[in-house]
C-alpha cells in the first residue's frame, strides 16, 4: 500500500477511543516503516539518479534493504511492542501495533519489492502473487481498490471524528494521498 494509505487503514482498524486519544501514535506508527525509503529516495534524487536507476538498481542495495526490512520486521516490532507493554506505555504500544499493522498489510501486497518480514531471523521474502502497484501482479485492480478504501475511509473518519487532532491529521493525509496520485499520474503516465 502507499504510505499514506497505511495511516487511513490503521485508523479505521483501531477502536474509536484509541483513534480519538492516540491518533498521532497510530499515524506515526503507520508511516514510520516507510521513512527509510523516503530518505533513500531523497538521497538518490540529490545524487541525480533517474527513476529507473533508483527503483531498478539502487533500491536493491543490501544496506538499504537491511534498513527497509528492519522497519518491517515482525520479530523486531513484536519485541518493541512487548517492551512497551511491559513498561505499561499505552501510546507506545499503540504506536508499535500500528507499525505491525503496516507490515501485515505490506506482506500480501508486494511482489518484486517484498520485504524480509522475519529479518534478522530469516532472509525469507514472500513474493506475493499480488502487488499494490505492479500491473504484472494485479496492481491495476489493487491500486483503484486502495484509492476507494482510502477516500471513503478518510471521508468517514472526517465525518465521525470527535478529535480536532484526528480531523486535521486525516484531512492532511487525504490531501497528501490525493496529491501523490495526481503527481504520479503525470510522472508515470
Amino acid at each position: 500500500m502507499n504510505t499514506a494509505a497505511h495511516a487511513i487503514v490503521n485508523l479505521l482498524i483501531f477502536r474509536k477511543s484509541a483513534r480519538d486519544t492516540h491518533a498521532l501514535a497510530i499515524i506515526s506508527g503507520a508511516l514510520l516503516p516507510d521513512a527509510p525509503m523516503f530518505i533513500f529516495y531523497l538521497q538518490a534524487k540529490i545524487q541525480g539518479l533517474s527513476e529507473r536507476v533508483i527503483w531498478r538498481d539502487s533500491y536493491y542495495d543490501t544496506g538499504w534493504q537491511n534498513l527497509f526490512d528492519a522497519f518491517h520486521s515482525f520479530p523486531l516490532l513484536g519485541l518493541a511492542w512487548l517492551l512497551a507493554w511491559r513498561a505499561r506505555l499505552q501510546a507506545l504500544c499503540i504506536f508499535f501495533a500500528s507499525m505491525v499493522m503496516h507490515s501485515l498489510f505490506d506482506f500480501p501486497l508486494h511482489h518484486d519489492d517484498a520485504h524480509r518480514h522475519f529479518w534478522p531471523l530469516f532472509d525469507f521474502r514472500f513474493a506475493s502473487p499480488v502487488s499494490y502497484w505492479d500491473p504484472a501482479h494485479y496492481g491495476q485492480f489493487i491500486a483503484p481498490l486502495e484509492l476507494l478504501v482510502v477516500v471513503a475511509g478518510g471521508a468517514w473518519l472526517l465525518r465521525t471524528s470527535e478529535s480536532i487532532t484526528l480531523f486535521r491529521c486525516v484531512a492532511a493525509i487525504l490531501f497528501i494521498y490525493l496529491a501523490f496520485w495526481a503527481v504520479a499520474t503525470v510522472i508515470w503516465r
